[in-house]
């Protein structure tokens, strides 16, 4: 993993960090080269998972990649 500026860089470039604050879950997702933004907001702790998996998913076919994992797992 590369890590820049409090983002995780993607394989692709894409740039994601993650938020877990007491009661909610939160994910973003950049990808630069397609001037394209994403984010999830959840009023669940649970809810990292499906948040990263959602967000991987929007950003696929412009690059191919699998993120939800990687969304999931990174901590700042």
């Amino acid at each position: 993993m590369h890590y820049g500026l409090g983002w995780a860089i993607g394989p692709s470039g894409q740039l994601y960090l993650n938020g877990r604050l007491p009661g909610y879950r939160t994910a973003i997702l950049l990808v630069p080269q397609r001037a394209y933004a994403c984010m999830a907001l959840a009023a669940n702790t649970n809810a990292l998972p499906e948040i990263a998996q959602l967000l991987s998913d929007l950003q696929r076919p412009m690059t191919g990649d699998e993120l939800g994992d990687a969304i999931n797992e990174f901590a700042a």
